[in-house]
């Protein structure tokens, strides 16, 4: 007697959750390729060698399994990260590691950044799937990673709002221009160049005290040393080209 489970009754919850798996995996491709209107869930039917009525018992509607398929697309995301950065590595380089994993993840998934243009694009009435990670469980480690680099005297003490805000549009934007610009790019390389940036900055020390006196910020006691020393620094080596 054949007691091979058939295609579209999965016999336990086992197999069950791994029959949605393989629906989400195969109509994240299939939406991304074709888009959500002309998506035909006949062809994704097809593609997992089940019948239609298979997908329906599972998601009722396109619109149903369109949002589930960006919603697990976010949450492996989130697996990635959390895999892929190892705890014990110093604070200061999981920063730089959590911004090459995204990158990376990105990179080897482009389905999902056309996922999350559909996503805009359709259902403009509901918040974007990505955006709902803020505040989420999921986010917690890297949110705290922020509270313990200020601790330590790594970052500065700016509002967590701001850190979070710029550090994340930046890497953000970084993925989107890679996808569009079509141009190769290495995540390693991309995140030690934004770490560059976010961690020494673009100005000089005289450079930051110009733009505090432009833009009336306070000057802390460990800045104006540091300015301090660079100039008294920048005026040694000036007589000694002089000389």
């Amino acid at each position: 007697m054949d007691t091979t489970a058939k295609p579209g009754r999965p016999p336990n919850p086992q197999l069950k959750q791994q029959r949605e798996g393989e629906i989400l995996t195969a109509a994240a491709l299939l939406f991304a390729e074709k888009g959500f209107a002309d998506a035909d869930l006949q062809e994704l039917a097809q593609r997992l060698g089940v019948g239609k009525g298979t997908l329906y018992r599972y998601f009722p509607t396109k619109q149903e399994l369109f949002l589930a398929t960006v919603r697990n697309e976010v949450q492996r995301l989130t697996t990635t990260l959390e895999t892929m950065v190892p705890r014990d590595a110093r604070p200061i380089e999981q920063m730089s590691l959590v911004i090459e994993a995204y990158l990376r993840f990105f990179q080897t998934n482009p389905q999902v950044v056309e996922l999350m243009v559909l996503e805009r694009s359709h259902f403009k009435h509901r918040g974007s799937t990505y955006f709902d990670l803020q505040g989420d469980e999921s986010c917690a480690r890297w949110d705290g990673l922020v509270d313990v680099l200020i601790g330590l005297g790594i970052l500065r003490e700016l509002p967590f709002e701001q850190i979070r805000n710029v550090v994340g549009d930046l890497v953000y934007g970084t993925m989107f221009s890679n996808y569009m610009s079509g141009r190769p790019a290495d995540p390693a390389q991309q995140a030690r160049d934004i770490m560059d940036v976010i961690y020494l900055g673009l100005l000089t020390p005289m450079g930051r005290s110009e733009w505090r006196s432009l833009n009336s910020v306070p000057t802390t006691e460990a800045d104006a040393l540091s300015e301090e020393n660079w100039i008294a620094n920048s005026e040694t080596n000036s007589e000694t080209s002089t000389d």
